[in-house]
């Protein structure tokens, strides 16, 4: 009887526990976070310990919107019908539990507004330092934040993907997020990356969906390739980079045009500039003037120019740094004009044609500021067109000095004097023989 009774105390005890379990909030081990940043839409990613339905809802121009999201454990939520360049904020509710975030719409395609992006990359392999450039990263504001790539030691390691959102959570709750595939994110021998698709959604405007993509801020373009060496020599991935550097150069919307590979073709670091890259692809970005480059692969700053182009190597986001290589391609040390080893990001500023490249440590100094105007060819005077019968253009006037050279004692010299008169009089020649004729 007493073992009876105590089975049926166990098995109340049973019945208790599973009722837990069942009424047990949901755990979100990841997100919610921002992803596909566009004028009218964006998409809200998270991912639960077990397969749970739920709801997302934005508010802001134009009244709330309701999204009812099906039950997954990585959930992909797109919102569509947003107004451009405009701030929102929404919440993610699974069960009881809610999880509230911001952020703002992309400015419409073409349209030419000030705006600024954060570049970040190598975030692998030490959990403490990738949070330092974290905590100082998320005193910035930026429209949005683009990765160089390799942010786990080991793309198959769920592990490290849940310690890299760990790190980031906070962040990517308020702002987009592109990623770029670096030689770490892949997995298995199969290099398959599959870890990486089902954690990010991104443009499918490249042949090969979520390796290689295009997106549009403003009145700038975008291109975030898969610089692997397994991938870059592909014929498929070379043309679309090419057709998509000659669409945006045939729009006359499109001022700038970004590109973010994994690999750096120049570097005086550890691996070096890459020589396929070089070969391949640098000669496509001086043919339709790429604004300029962005790498990681090795964990340093650097800043090199070449043939006109501008590439930063920006791998300071956590991972172990590198060393200067004791001898480097000549090469890549012509094209160098800026190294140091360090923790940083890098902080891009927009403003017409305009652009300001500011490298920041994790402790919030400058490594340094460049910046650069970009498209303003000199502009030559119109002509100065008379009646019918007479020459379409004439020669200038003479040109004055503005300032005079000083004599010994400070005053001007006779001699400019002299000189100023002589103009004066020879433009009044010309005047007068333009008004006769």
């Amino acid at each position: 009887m007493a073992h009876a009774s105590g089975l049926a105390r166990l098995g109340c005890l049973a019945l208790l526990l599973a009722s837990a379990d069942a009424g047990a909030e949901p755990r979100m081990a990841k997100g919610p976070y921002l992803q596909d940043l566009a004028p009218t839409s964006i998409t809200v990613m998270w991912q639960l310990d077990e397969a749970q339905a739920g709801k997302l809802v934005v508010d802001g121009p134009g009244g709330g919107k309701v999204l009812e999201v099906p039950a997954a454990r990585i959930a992909e939520a797109r919102l569509d019908g947003l107004t451009p360049a405009s701030r929102y904020t929404y919440t993610v509710t699974v069960g009881d539990k809610a999880w509230k975030g911001e952020f703002a719409t992309a400015p419409a395609n073409g349209k030419d507004v000030p705006f600024t992006f954060i570049v970040v990359g190598d975030s692998r392999g030490s959990i403490e330092q990738h949070r330092r450039v974290v905590e100082r990263m998320s005193r910035e504001v930026p429209d949005f934040v683009v990765g160089t790539g390799d942010m786990v030691d080991d793309g198959y390691r769920q592990d490290q993907w849940q310690q890299f959102f760990d790190v980031e959570n906070d962040l990517l709750r308020d702002n987009i997020y592109f990623p770029t595939l670096g030689n770490h994110d892949r997995q298995g021998r199969g290099r398959t990356a599959d870890s990486y698709r089902s954690y990010f959604s991104v443009p499918e405007n490249g042949n090969d969906t979520e390796r290689y993509y295009a997106f549009t801020y403003g009145s700038s373009r975008f291109l975030i390739l898969d610089s692997n060496e397994y991938s870059f020599a592909l014929t498929d991935q070379t043309a679309w980079l090419e057709r998509e550097l000659a669409a945006a150069r045939q729009d006359a919307t499109i001022r700038h045009i970004f590109v973010t590979m994994h690999h750096p073709p120049f570097s005086i670091s550890l691996h070096g500039g890459n020589r396929e890259l070089r070969e391949r692809w640098t000669p496509l970005f001086e043919q339709y003037q790429v604004t300029a480059v962005f790498s990681g692969h090795d964990h340093v700053y650097t800043r090199a120019e070449h043939a006109g182009i501008r590439y930063f190597v920006t791998g300071g986001g956590g991972a172990p740094l590198y060393p200067r290589r004791p001898k480097s391609n000549p090469i890549d040390v012509e094209a160098t004009k800026k190294f140091e080893r360090t923790l940083h990001f890098l902080r891009v500023t927009m403003t017409g044609n305009r652009v300001e490249v500011t490298a920041i440590r994790a402790d919030g100094t400058t490594i340094e500021t460049t910046g650069w105007t970009e498209g303003l060819e000199p502009t030559p005077d119109p002509p100065v067109v008379k009646s019918a019968g007479a020459p379409a253009v004439e020669p200038r006037a003479p040109t004055v000095t503005a300032a005079p050279p000083p004599s010994d004692d400070g005053a001007p010299s006779v001699a400019w004097i002299a000189l100023v008169v002589v103009g004066v009089l020879g433009a009044s020649v010309f005047v007068v023989r333009a008004l006769r004729a």
